[in-house]
């Protein structure tokens, strides 16, 4: 492990922005980074902020979920504007991970405010939960904030503001390594007597990480050696395929396949059920 230390620059809602951070893993270090996001509410708040240590290689569907904190360095003129609405500032500082990027909640406690420069801190964790292979970019990307003013003539003000990234670059740490989680495809085979119908079912999930698979599996129907049909269905968001094979009728013993090819962090397995025709 390594570990670099810089500081976080960002202009935000009331002085505390939430942050965003991209795709995450990068460098297994304990890190901080500078730039300056873009807010409505105030002018540049510098920050420091540090995301833990990072993973350089992780599995598709691995979660890596960690401590992090961040300083909020608010200058006179923000202090001074935040201390007319309130005695104290309290809140949450939160990304919801769109567009490939991290999702996180954190925590601002109730803090006095002195009326100029200060620091607030505030503190949560962040989670990292790459979904397919390759080398992806650890960057910044949106955040939110929703604070608490309070103490102030009129009670208590919410204070909430977004911000977004820089794009000149600034906004990326990092990469990392994700490859493909091995894959499971459990299959089971049901036999309706009254219609004549086979059904075929298949689960598909990474052997260790659990991340359900996607896109197609081929069911093939069997009476013993013989292929008597193959289907293709389309796997849903639990990583579930199911088919029907029809005017199932002589007797005997028969198997369905379902061989999963893959996706793009999933690596191919099949599975196999019988079932007896009487």
């Amino acid at each position: 492990m390594s570990a670099r230390s810089q500081h976080l620059k960002l202009i935000g809602a009331a002085g505390a922005a939430a942050l965003a951070i991209g795709t995450m893993a990068g460098p297994a270090v304990a890190a901080t980074k500078d730039l300056t996001y873009s807010c409505a509410t105030l002018g540049p708040t510098n920050v420091t902020f540090n995301f833990g240590s990072l993973k350089t290689k992780m599995v598709a569907g691995q979660t890596d979920k960690h401590a992090m904190s961040q300083v909020i360095h608010l200058n006179a003129a923000q202090g001074g504007l935040a201390s007319t609405l309130g005695t104290h500032v309290k809140g949450t500082l939160t990304a919801k991970g769109a567009k490939n990027t991290m999702p996180f909640s954190m925590k601002i406690p109730n803090t006095a405010l002195n009326g100029g420069a200060q620091d607030i801190p505030a503190s949560g964790t962040g989670t990292i939960r790459p979904l397919k292979a390759g080398k992806w970019s650890v960057s910044l990307g949106s955040m939110s904030a929703a604070l608490v003013l309070s103490g102030g003539a009129g009670g208590d003000t919410p204070v909430s503001d977004t911000c977004s990234a820089p794009t000149n670059g600034t906004q990326k740490l990092g990469t990392i390594t994700v490859s493909k989680d091995k894959s499971k495809t459990v299959t089971s085979a049901k036999y309706n007597t009254t219609k004549n119908q086979a059904t075929g079912t298949a689960k598909v999930k990474g052997a260790k990480f659990k991340l359900a698979g996607t896109g197609k599996v081929k069911f093939t129907l069997k009476k013993g050696t013989h292929v008597l049909k193959s289907v293709k269905s389309k796997l849903n968001k639990k990583g579930i395929a199911k088919v029907h094979f029809k005017h199932v009728k002589r007797a005997g013993k028969y198997s369905i396949t379902a061989k999963f090819g893959g996706d793009k962090g999933l690596k191919a397995s099949s599975g196999r059920a019988s079932f007896r025709v009487r």
